[in-house]
């Protein structure tokens, strides 16, 4: 994430010229716009001359410190500012509609937006994270939602990782690639330091499941380096290695994975036990 230097200087044309140039290798642009300054014309002529050096660049107006329009001492979130009623409300509905209606052509989506400051919480962050994850590319949002904090964010990429590997398990040129995956053998170098371990488990796993078992694997790779707290360093192969070998001939393979799968889930969010877990793929299992 770039913080760019102010190109609205007077007489810094470098500066100008550093940002476009910083805009050719961006995923996204956002746009702050303070909620008490109306002045859009500089901004307005910036976008313009973007657009010319880079084409469909996604760009996103934010219309921050919110909370200092009118009534000014009143801020008691959350505000519905789309449709409600409250003077605060209006307020924020204007500002927004102002620059929806100066920066129309720049700007795909303009967002209200309060930073958290002290022990006052952020306001209108959710509904930002949520904007940024759908307008960069789908193979960058895993990557992504891995810096942003919003955990509904989080969850809905999760959702994605478990939907994708349990979809590649349902066809031939999907379980051939799992096939080849160098997960087990990743996995063990990074917890003891030699893949000698991933050799010696893969050998014990039946030769029809080694590609259910490795895709099962990595998505729950995946979704650790995803979801995991930040006090979690390891990931820990031998307290899951049982669940992933479990098999269950009542259910197919792609649905044992996404029972795992959101089951996993709920191990790295609610920290449950391996019991829990256990416990919950089977719930999933039953109420798929």
């Amino acid at each position: 994430m770039w913080d760019t230097p102010g190109y609205e200087q007077v007489e810094r044309e470098d500066l100008r010229e550093q940002v476009i140039d910083y805009a050719t290798t961006a995923d996204l642009l956002l746009l702050v716009t303070p909620a008490l300054d109306p002045a859009l014309q500089m901004d307005a002529d910036f976008l313009r001359a973007l657009q010319d050096e880079v084409d469909e660049l996604p760009t996103i107006a934010i219309v921050s410190q919110v909370d200092k329009l009118r009534p000014i001492r009143e801020w008691s979130p959350p505000y519905h500012w789309e449709t409600g009623s409250w003077p605060k409300e209006k307020s924020i509905r204007d500002a927004v509609a102002y620059r929806a209606e100066e920066l129309d052509t720049f700007c795909q989506q303009v967002l209200p937006l309060v930073a958290r400051q002290g022990e006052r919480d952020a306001w209108g962050d959710g509904v930002l994270a949520e904007a940024l994850m759908g307008a960069i590319a789908p193979a960058k949002q895993l990557r992504l939602a891995r810096f942003l904090r919003n955990q509904s964010v989080r969850t809905t990429t999760a959702a994605k990782i478990i939907d994708r590997y349990t979809f590649q398990m349902t066809t031939t040129e999907g379980m051939t690639k799992l096939l080849k995956s160098p997960v087990l053998q990743f996995i063990s170098t990074m917890t003891t330091g030699s893949p000698t371990l991933g050799a010696l488990l893969i050998e014990k796993i039946p030769v029809e499941e080694v590609p259910i078992i490795l895709g099962k694997l990595q998505m729950a790779y995946e979704l650790f380096t995803l979801l995991r707290d930040e006090s979690a360093s390891t990931f820990d192969l031998v307290a899951i290695w049982p669940q992933l070998l479990k098999t269950d001939s009542t259910n197919s393979a792609d649905r044992r994975a996404w029972a795992f799968g959101h089951a996993l889930e709920e191990y790295w969010t609610q920290i449950i036990s391996i019991g829990q877990l256990n416990e919950r793929v089977e719930y999933y299992l039953s109420n798929k």
